[in-house]
């Protein structure tokens, strides 16, 4: 394999990290296996609020908490651009997330309760013995749209 195929399988290793999150997010797989196959061991993700969470099994969790509040979701990831310097690279990517609330939350008066998110997604990565793994994760909303963002605000979750 030659220095640009090289590249060109550790960029679709590192986009696979991603989409695999997000997956598991929609899955609602927040177990430490899962997590422990995308993130190295102390890795870092912060969340559209600002929550800081490290290692894969707090990451998981956290995220367990939150979604407990969607009945369904879907996250749509797109437009990755990765440079890798060696055993480490960077990730921009887009993020399209809908949420439709669970009975009991969000806006109780919608027809259909949910929101949209658009967000820029950056990512760490590191090579590690059994692969990439994702060392920092940061989620940034741009815009929102839809309904229930009390709920949302008044959350610490």
């Amino acid at each position: 394999m030659n220095g640009k195929e090289h590249l060109w399988f550790d960029r679709l290793e590192i986009t696979e990290l991603l989409n695999q999150f997000f997956r598991a997010l929609d899955e609602k797989s927040f177990d430490e296996t899962t997590m422990s196959r995308i993130f190295t061991t102390d890795a870092k993700a912060v969340r559209p609020n600002g929550e800081a969470r490290v290692g894969p099994r707090s990451i998981g969790e956290s995220q367990r908490q939150s979604f407990v509040r969607f009945r369904a979701t879907q996250h749509l990831v797109s437009g990755h651009v990765t440079t890798i310097n060696g055993d480490d690279a960077e990730v921009r990517a887009n993020l399209v997330a809908m949420h439709l609330w669970a009975d009991g939350n969000g806006d109780p008066n919608a027809l259909e309760s949910y929101f949209l998110a658009g967000s820029v997604v950056q990512a760490k990565a590191e090579k590690t013995s059994s692969g990439w793994r994702i060392s920092e994760l940061v989620v940034r909303n741009t815009w929102r749209t839809g309904s229930g963002f009390a709920s949302i605000l008044n959350t610490a979750r």
